[in-house]
């Protein structure tokens, strides 16, 4: 069991999880639930990494939406139709309000989440660089259901 512990952290390790991983973890440890919204994260990474050098991501994530027949035009179009799909096929709500999550209990914790989150291992393997406060505000606009526009 030591030597198979020992493999799964070795892998889990050099996953690559990016702010996906720190965002679900560090929500976790911060609420009731463990919030695992992998649109947002998704569509930032994607959506904001197109035709930079690290750029690689949103065109993957493109290149999985084409690869699974979903209908939208442009790469940017196919993060967001792949992201939607994620969240209808694994029937995830929406938003970060509709977990449940009281909005003073959000608000109050949000820095501290934020914070945890860029400091997490995994947030340096991101195709694209994030502050706490970039951090806080794309969870925040998961929130309320908000477009991510930076």
């Amino acid at each position: 069991m030591h030597y198979a512990q020992c493999l799964a952290g070795m892998a889990f390790s050099n996953a690559l999880l990016r702010i996906t991983h720190p965002w679900r973890i560090k929500t976790a440890r911060r609420s009731r639930q463990g919030i695992s919204l992998t649109a947002a994260p998704m569509r930032y990474i994607g959506r904001m990494s197109f035709g930079t050098t690290r750029g690689a991501a949103g065109s993957r994530y493109a290149q999985i939406a084409r690869f699974t027949g979903l209908p939208a035009a442009g790469e940017e179009g196919l993060v967001k139709t792949l992201c939607d799909k994620i969240n209808e096929t694994l029937e995830l709500p929406t938003t970060l309000k509709n977990f449940g999550i009281k909005e003073d209990e959000f608000t109050k914790k949000l820095p501290s989440i934020a914070e945890l989150a860029v400091g997490d291992a995994c947030t340096g393997s991101n195709p694209r660089p994030i502050t706490p406060k970039e951090m806080a505000t794309l969870m925040s606009c998961t929130y309320y259901g908000k477009e991510v526009d930076f």
